[in-house]
């Protein structure tokens, strides 16, 4: 039995870092979102999506054991610790400096080696399949700094849509297709992420991005035993310095007057705190 793991979480809500973070432990690969998810969508139901999954992690595998190469986005060889950039673009949003391609795997690992596959999006969209076939985990953050980031980046969530899981999810699709405003889309699109994990993920296999950084990625050792070696220097980026404030504040005031499934994570109070 191979250990073949499925991360997944919210776009924005640390679940790049957390392949980062879990590359550093021994006898373990976290490829970050290596897949074409838009070949999931082909398939005729979400049980011929998993088959195709399943044959991805058995490519990987070989390749990795074989020939020490296995597909990933990264930044200069590497699984970044987050991939969008710093800098705003003519167009007041950041990008992504990742690219998706071939990395080199040089740590040794033994046959049965922890292989780790993180998409946010689509693997959302199948969960009710993955969590029968998967050790499935899920990654969340503060709803308030996911709104905010959303709206600092070139990404289709800046815009209030997930194609990688609105291809798998017509009712989602449907859903956001109805809604004019943009911000009204994003916590739409922010519910429904926080409510599949609520319905499909085990409360032990949701992990919060704030417990990754205040115990320097130990919190990820539910995920990967042996985590628990990891005592990396972690900044709490929830009011990050490269978001607009003026706009943080306007989303958590639009925020607060929701009732989201994230509220079933976060309370009213720890966005409030945010906005001080």
């Amino acid at each position: 039995m191979y250990n073949n793991i499925i991360v997944t979480g919210l776009p924005r809500s640390g679940t790049t870092l957390t392949c980062h973070l879990l590359n550093k432990v021994p006898n373990t690969v976290a490829l970050h979102e290596p897949m074409e998810v838009r070949e999931l969508a082909k398939h005729k139901n979400h049980s011929l999506a998993c088959d195709h999954i399943e044959a991805f992690f058995e490519q990987m595998r070989m390749s990795i054991l074989k020939g020490k190469k296995a597909i990933s986005k990264q930044v200069n060889g590497k699984v970044p610790d987050n991939p969008v950039g710093s800098k705003y673009s003519v167009s007041g949003l950041r990008a992504s400096v990742a690219s998706h391609t071939e990395i080199i795997i040089e740590k040794p690992l033994e046959t049965n080696f922890t292989l780790i596959v993180k998409h946010p999006s689509a693997f959302t969209a199948l969960l009710e399949v993955l969590v029968v076939r998967f050790p499935v985990y899920a990654v969340i953050r503060n709803p308030l700094s996911v709104l905010t980031s959303w709206n600092s980046v070139a990404f289709p969530v800046q815009n209030g849509h997930a194609p990688a899981a609105e291809n798998l999810d017509f009712q989602l699709k449907k859903a956001l297709a109805k809604i004019d405003d943009r911000i009204e889309r994003q916590l739409y699109l922010l519910s429904w992420f926080f409510k599949r994990y609520e319905q499909l993920i085990s409360h032990d296999s949701i992990i919060h991005y704030e417990k990754i950084v205040s115990s320097g990625g130990q919190a990820l050792n539910v995920i990967v035993p042996g985590s628990n070696i990891l005592n990396e220097k972690l900044e709490n980026k929830n009011k990050n310095d490269l978001y607009d404030i003026k706009l943080m504040h306007c989303l958590g005031e639009r925020l607060l007057k929701t009732d989201g499934a994230y509220w079933n994570f976060y309370s009213k109070e720890s966005v409030e705190i945010l906005l001080k």
